[in-house]
């Protein structure tokens, strides 16, 4: 059971991997996850972070199979989800790059929480997105359902957690809780597409856009004086004076990411 990472280029992919389990995420697994989003975070040569799943799945959940050893009682319960769970889901909204959730086959429970907190979600027809928690006899912990929240809106959460039934790729199209749909096997060929018309504009942009949305939606859509003076900045950027050299003179632009 690994979190595995390559790099090509400005980016990253991370492809969970629990051969015969759908990709159910270990306590190991979900601790990598946390160590490989504060690793790259820190990597200025990294613009864009993927994230996807092994073996035609992006990830059923957690690996049920350990909780009898990590998830028994009040205390170990409290420690699975806020020692383990909490950090690697804020650790992928806190990397200061975007973050693509590549989608296909199972993407439940944990899985699901994962794409909730990147920024950007695309799924193979044939996905199957929820988190039927209920069937299990236990409830999203609070720091999981608050970006789920966030994500679905109150009716289509209460609608998935209550009822336990999954949405499709086309269904989660429709309620936006994905940005795209791809046909069968054209799953990277999308994600490709995205990723090129993300490296195409300003890393720096890139940045400060995801710093921005996530300040607004944490905050209701209040800012401070301060964040307000910060937020302007960029104008003394590199790829500010570039972005404009550039299409004052037709070409294209030659960004640093500063």
């Amino acid at each position: 059971m690994f979190v595995h990472c390559e790099q090509h280029g400005a980016v990253a992919r991370l492809t969970l991997d629990s051969p015969g389990k759908q990709n159910a995420l270990s306590v190991a697994m979900w601790r990598a996850l946390r160590e490989q989003l504060d690793r790259l975070a820190s990597r200025d040569d990294v613009q864009v972070i993927v994230l996807a799943g092994a073996g035609g799945h992006f990830a059923a959940g957690a690996d049920i199979a350990e909780f009898p050893q990590h998830r028994f009682d009040l205390d170990s319960g409290r420690h699975y989800h806020l020692q383990l769970i909490a950090p690697a889901l804020a650790a992928i909204r806190a990397a200061p790059q975007p973050v693509l959730a590549a989608i296909q086959g199972s993407c439940v429970g944990g899985g699901f929480e994962i794409a909730s907190v990147c920024d950007l979600r695309i799924a193979e027809t044939g996905s199957r997105l929820g988190a039927p928690v209920g069937k299990l006899g236990f409830p999203l912990a609070l720091p999981e359902l608050a970006p789920v929240l966030r994500l679905l809106g109150p009716a289509l959460t209460a609608d998935l957690l209550l009822t336990g039934r999954l949405l499709s790729a086309e269904e989660a199209l429709g309620a936006g809780v994905v940005q795209r749909v791809a046909g069968a096997g054209e799953l990277n060929k999308v994600v490709q597409q995205v990723v090129d018309a993300v490296l195409a504009g300003s890393p720096l942009a890139a940045r400060l856009n995801k710093r921005n949305l996530r300040m607004l939606v944490e905050q209701g859509g209040h800012y401070s004086d301060q964040q307000l003076a910060d937020s302007f900045g960029f104008f003394t950027s590199s790829d500010y004076a570039e972005g404009m050299a550039a299409f004052l003179a037709r070409r294209p632009p030659r960004f640093t990411g500063r």
